[in-house]
Order: structure tokens, then sequence, then C-alpha cells
């Protein structure tokens, strides 16, 4: 996790951690936010020769640029309750997708639960356009550009994992239909000033979002973000954060970040696809949740698709499974579906609620017949299987990678004219597709053909999926290394 300055920055790791920095020596100006005991009053702000960079409806609170020798004027204020650094949010991600089979997303979805109509807030780097994403609407908090597009891509990852569409291309979220936001608060870098995220977390609130997901932390309180993620929290909308990735080894010290930390949001740890803690992930009495977050696959820029670790990955699965049981359970409060959250789990680590895990991993609802919403069609679907495998885990560059997908049902007979997909990424780089339907064994074989002059040492991952009309669609990962 880097450092930044504290002119008023923080840094967010993967999760997004945020963490304040060393102020410069010899400013002339800073910016800071003005937090009222009652109503704002700009007079003040005019007599210390500051400027008024952004005003909130949700908060008592205004940002401005003072001389750095007129803070001290602003707190003696009796108007003033206190005067905090405007800090700045740094993302740094650590390096598909497991964790929509772990989350049971699918038995969600064939019930009827697919995030439908329930609006989820970004507050991240942007959303990219993509051909896997439908992006509902949204704004920019930042300076530099008016447009909510993602320059930086972690934004987009999240975004993806709560709402891609469930398509024929790519991947799906554990809410294919809910209506995605852009709230762009950080920059191409991942940088953005803490006035910039509260702006959009008021944004969000005047917007009347159901869902306010919040992949980024810090380890110094503030009491603006406290004031607006409670009054977030008190209109109804549930508000989830990444609980930080500064855990240590042996989980033993309360490392979560702000604003996880706070008892109006829902703080989510990291887990591994073997159901344990993932070694960066923080660890605390305030844990809430657990959720997948090692090597996802999700969405990212140019239309490409991308693994990342973090709790910043964790965080928006259970953004997008509280979109499932809003769905599912419309008439009930935000309280009432933070307690159903928290009851659908699967209880890991110590029995009941723990540091490390919280009261469990997420699992998705499965609508009643009285939530169930209709359908056009009344059609039985059956589960499918799919299995990727190559003929070796290491090749030498210049070697053909055989890979084979095959395609089962549910009682393990092999499904022959099923359309398969291959995709195959190095990094954050899709470097080849292939297309095509399985043979009469089931099977559809390609060759990746490497080569000197175009592959790059190092480990790829692939992705399989299947579909066949009547089935449902499902997916295989697997890795080979390039020597």
């Amino acid at each position: 996790m880097k450092k930044q300055i504290f002119s008023g920055l923080v840094s967010f790791v993967l999760l997004f951690s945020i963490i304040p920095t060393i102020a410069e020596a010899q400013i002339q100006e800073e910016r800071v936010i003005v937090y009222y005991k009652d109503k704002v009053e700009k007079t003040i702000i005019g007599k210390v020769k500051g400027k008024i960079k952004k005003e909130y409806k949700n908060v008592s609170a205004i940002a401005v640029t003072v001389p750095s020798t007129s803070i001290e004027t602003l707190k003696k204020d009796p108007n003033v309750k206190l005067v905090e650094k405007d800090v700045l949010i740094k993302v740094n991600t650590q390096t598909a997708d497991w964790g929509i089979t772990r989350t049971a997303a699918q038995k969600a979805w064939n019930s009827g639960l697919t995030g439908k109509g329930i609006k989820v807030a970004i507050v991240d780097t942007g959303i990219a356009k993509h051909d896997d994403l439908m992006i509902a609407g949204g704004v920019s908090t930042v300076d530099y550009t008016s447009s909510y597009t993602d320059d930086n891509g972690h934004g987009t990852h999240v975004a993806g994992i709560v709402g891609a569409e469930n398509n024929s291309i790519g991947i799906v979220g554990i809410a294919p239909d809910a209506d995605v936001f852009a709230v762009k608060s950080l920059d191409q870098n991942g940088y953005g000033y803490l006035s910039d995220t509260i702006e959009a977390i008021d944004w969000s609130i005047t917007n009347k979002m159901d869902i306010i997901n919040l992949s980024f932390g810090t380890t110094t309180h503030s009491a603006t973000l406290q004031q607006i993620v409670d009054k977030a929290y008190s209109q109804n909308i549930l508000v989830v954060a990444a609980a930080g990735n500064n855990g240590t080894a042996d989980g033993s010290i309360d490392t979560i970040e702000y604003p996880a930390r706070y008892e109006s949001v829902i703080a989510v740890a990291a887990t591994d696809s073997a159901d344990k803690r993932t070694s960066f992930s923080a660890t605390g009495s305030t844990i809430e949740v657990s959720a997948p977050g090692e090597g996802i696959l999700s969405l990212f820029l140019n239309n490409q698709y991308a693994r990342m670790s973090g709790t910043s990955m964790a965080a928006p699965y259970v953004a997008g499974n509280l979109a499932l049981l809003k769905q599912s359970n419309g008439t009930l409060s935000a309280k009432e579906l933070r307690l159903k959250l928290q009851q659908g789990v699967v209880d890991l680590g110590a029995v009941g609620k723990d540091t490390w895990y919280g009261y469990g991993i997420i699992q998705a609802p499965v609508a009643t017949s009285t939530t169930k919403e209709p359908t056009q069609s009344t059609e039985v679907r059956y589960n499918s299987k799919t299995a990727l495998a190559t003929n070796k885990s290491a090749y030498k560059i210049g070697e053909a990678v055989s890979l084979t997908v095959t395609s089962y049902d549910q009682n393990g007979k092999i499904l022959a004219g099923a359309n398969a997909q291959i995709v195959i990424l190095e990094k954050f780089r899709v470097v080849k597709v292939f297309k095509g339907t399985t043979n009469s064994y089931g099977q559809f074989k390609v060759a990746y053909n490497t080569s000197r002059r175009n592959s790059l040492k190092g480990l790829y991952h692939v992705q399989a999926k299947t579909t066949k009309e009547g089935y449902n669609m499902s997916e295989s990962v697997q890795r080979f290394k390039l020597r």
C-alpha cells in the first residue's frame, strides 16, 4: 500500500485502503472540509480569503481552499464544529470467477432474482464502456473531467462484479440486471480528494440509490465522512465498504479501515477459493461478512477482462447480493435487509461472528413463490457443467497449448452441440478468444499457438464457458505457464 501526501491524502489498497501522508513544507494554500455545528455559514470563508470548491445537500459542510495560516481562525469560529484535511484517496490493485459459484448466485437467478430494478452506486474511478455491462447513469465529482468514464480500471472491475450482464460473452455479475451507476470520485491514477468522495455519496443519497459500494478505505477518521454515510443509512440506503488490505499474517490485530469501521457501513473481508481468509484481508470486531476476493475475473478497460484480488473485489459481491435481497424483499428497511444478509451466510472460522469472517461468507438468496417475478416462459432449465483441461501445465514458447472444453448435464451426461467459448488472458490482457460448438463427445478442442515474436513468458489464465438451449450457462477456469 502506497503512502500519499497529507495535504490531505488517503490511500486505497485494492480494497482500497486510505492512508494519510505527510504535509509538504511551505504550503501556501490547503484544501480542507469545514464541518458546521448547524447550518453552513459562508461568511467566515470570505473573511479568511478562502474559496469554496464544493457544497453538499445532505451534510452541513463545505469543501474550501484557504491559506494555511487561516485554518486556526476557522477552527475558532463558534459555528464551526471542526476543520478536516481534504484527504486524497489512492487505489492500488494487487493482483473467473469462482466467486459466482461459491456465493450460489445461479440458484438466485433460477428463482427469478437478478437485481432487476435495484440501483447500485459504484463510488470509485468511474466505469468504462464495455460490451458486457450496461451503465445506468452517473456523475463525476473530480475536478479535471465531467465524464464518469473510468480511466484507471479499478471501478470498471468492481462494477463488473456487481452487474456484468448474463449474456453469451465474458463474465456475469452477481446481480446482472441491477442498475449500475458510475460515480467517479477518483482520477486516472486512483487518487481523489476526500471532498470528492463525500460529494459522490451526497449525490447517491440525492439520487435515491438503494446501495452504495465503497471499495476503498483510510486509517484516518473523518467526522464528515461518518456523517454522510450515517445519513445514507438513515435514508434506507445500504452502504458497503472494503475492510482493508493491510491484514497481518496471524490476523490478531484490528486493521479495519474507514469507512468500513463505521457502524452504519457493512465491512467486508476477503476469502479465497478454499473459503480461507486471504492473507491481506483486514481483521477486527467490525467485520460483518466475508466474500470472494482473490483472483477475481471481471471487466477492465478497452473492453477487456482482468483478474484482481483484494477486499475491493469482495465488497461488490456483497453489494450485488444485497441487490438480490432487496429485489426479493422490497418492503423491508435497510436494517432488516442487513439482518437478512447476516442470517443468510455460511459460517466460517469460529462458531458465530468472529474477527476474520464476521458472520460468514455471503450466500445469494432464493426467491419464494410470492417474491419470484413472473416470467414470459414456463420452460424448465437444467444445470450444466463445464470442464476445461490443458495437456500439460507448462509450455515452452513456440509450443502449441492444447485446450479441451467438455460440457455435461447435471447428471454427468455429455452435451453435444453446446456453444463454447475459451478466453485466454495474460495479466490484464485478452490475448485470444475461441468460439465453437461441442462435438458428439461433448468436447470443443482448440490449439493456442505461441511464438517467440508475440508471446510473453509468465502465467496465463484461461476461462471457458458453455451454453445450450434449455440449460443454464456454466464455466470453468484453468492456468498454464509459458517459459
